[in-house]
């Protein structure tokens, strides 16, 4: 066999060695499977449905094919605003993937982080986050750590822990920016705005929002679009940039109109809704909010129904129908009622809040007493509990501080104990090695002697007794 023979040989045997290496960690897809990957966040709704087509050849997948379908329909299902349906399916992929360390559950790791922090379940959502970083970093995927990053950093902002928030983004930026993904650019800019923007650091928030608009729309993002609209407009709300918001609403409304999406047109008549509101044009508001509620039923947020309620109650407050606002106060009271998280019960205030005044407003001014005198102690309670829940916080950061010492302490001890093990080892070790110098020195004089003692004894003349 010549040498350029035996290359080729070699090489052969390396590619299929490397063939059977990805196959092991990359599954095989069917070639439809690979289309709704690559298509679906711009066509969210066929790629769904072209899913949906292969939903019964299910039981016949590898394993590995069923955690990519599971995955890649949870995160349609996210991007549709479909979250209920997204945590269940994301629940089975993680069921499925229970032992595997693998791209694919990290992505469902972050679905049903996701889908729980829509519905205000953020400190569960953290523990799903934190997994799926962790996984990710042990797989040294940059990609899905700049994603984990992202998306904690979101909920972080929700809670109100923006400086922390904000850190998260920026280490997030620079390694998206060192990474040179545009989807991952386009996703931490849009957070990085939105971010700038409720912080009143106008100019840099619009210059990563209109950034992150660009790359969504090279990708071809329709949706995303959508929501970076919807985040800019309702900033511009909140810094009392009326004029401003109103033209990205209407901007959504049209581009909602022609995609016929249910959940975007929502967002867009509730903005323009509340901008009308704001800037006192009732009947426009109450006809933008009554648009909206035909597209109610498509919310799966109790949060964005609860919210929806209580705009509409001011509306009606400020057109001077006070019955029609209190029942509307009642609807979005019973959509966070049964819930235990701190940010819903701080936001349930405001129900007390608005209840007083219509109270006031009627003329029932007792009963508007006792209901703000309701709301004051259960201020105070939330203050406390607030309170409370960081002094535990900090409680258990100083415990995790004094347990990482001690392990610190521990693992310098076990070094000096293993020191200690192998200082005595070499010590036996020269010992036994003196003692084998000392058995082969004394071998060798014993030889030495036995031989001149033989030597000497045959040099003695041999002296042989008389005969009888």
């Amino acid at each position: 066999m010549n040498s350029k023979t035996l290359w080729r040989s070699i090489l052969l045997c390396s590619w299929l060695w490397l063939s059977q290496a990805w196959a092991a960690t990359e599954p095989v897809l069917p070639d439809w499977l690979v289309q709704v990957q690559q298509n679906k966040y711009k066509k969210p709704e066929a790629m769904l449905q072209l899913a949906k087509q292969y939903e019964a050849e299910y039981g016949r997948w590898p394993v590995d094919v069923q955690a990519v379908w599971l995955s890649e329909v949870a995160m349609m299902y996210e991007v549709l605003g479909r979250y209920r349906e997204q945590m269940a399916v994301a629940e089975r992929g993680l069921a499925l993937t229970a032992d595997q360390k693998t791209p694919t559950r990290v992505e469902l790791l972050y679905s049903m982080g996701f889908a729980l922090e829509t519905q205000r379940e953020y400190a569960v959502a953290n523990e799903y986050y934190q997994k799926g970083m962790t996984l990710a970093e042990s797989l040294q995927n940059e990609k899905l750590m700049i994603q984990g990053l992202t998306n904690l950093a979101a909920m972080l902002s929700e809670e109100n822990e923006s400086p922390k928030a904000l850190d998260m983004l920026k280490q997030a930026y620079d390694r998206a920016v060192k990474l040179n993904d545009t989807e991952m650019l386009a996703l931490v800019q849009a957070e990085l705005g939105l971010m700038y923007t409720m912080l009143a650091v106008d100019d840099e928030g619009q210059q990563f929002l209109e950034e992150s608009f660009k790359l969504f729309d090279k990708l071809g993002w329709a949706k995303s679009k959508l929501m970076v609209w919807y985040n800019l407009a309702s900033t511009y709300g909140y810094l009392d940039k009326q004029e401003q918001a109103l033209a990205i609403f209407d901007q959504m409304l049209k581009v909602s109109l022609e995609q016929e999406d249910p959940v975007s047109l929502y967002f867009a008549y509730m903005g323009l809704a509340n901008t009308n509101r704001r800037m006192k044009k009732l009947d426009a508001a109450i006809t933008y909010i009554e648009k909206a509620e035909t597209y109610l039923p498509s919310l799966q947020s109790t949060f964005q129904i609860s919210e929806h309620h209580f705009i509409k109650a001011k509306i009606f407050r400020s057109l001077g129908q006070i019955s029609l606002a209190m029942q509307q106060v009642d609807l979005a009271a019973e959509q966070l009622d049964e819930s235990k998280n701190t940010s819903d019960r701080f936001y349930a205030l405001h129900f007390d809040d608005l209840r007083a005044r219509l109270y006031a407003d009627a003329g029932n001014y007792e009963k508007a007493y006792q209901t703000l005198d309701k709301f004051f102690e259960a201020y105070i309670d939330l203050q406390d509990n607030k309170r409370d829940m960081d002094v535990q916080k900090l409680r258990l950061s100083f415990d995790a501080e004094r347990q990482e010492a001690r392990n610190q302490l521990l693992e310098k001890d076990n070094e000096l104990q293993a020191l200690k093990l192998q200082e005595i080892e070499r010590n036996r070790q020269i010992q036994w090695l003196w003692l084998a110098i000392f058995a082969c020195t004394s071998l060798v004089l014993f030889i030495l002697l036995l031989w001149q003692w033989t030597r000497r004894r045959a040099q003695l003349p041999q002296t042989l007794p008389p005969a009888p």
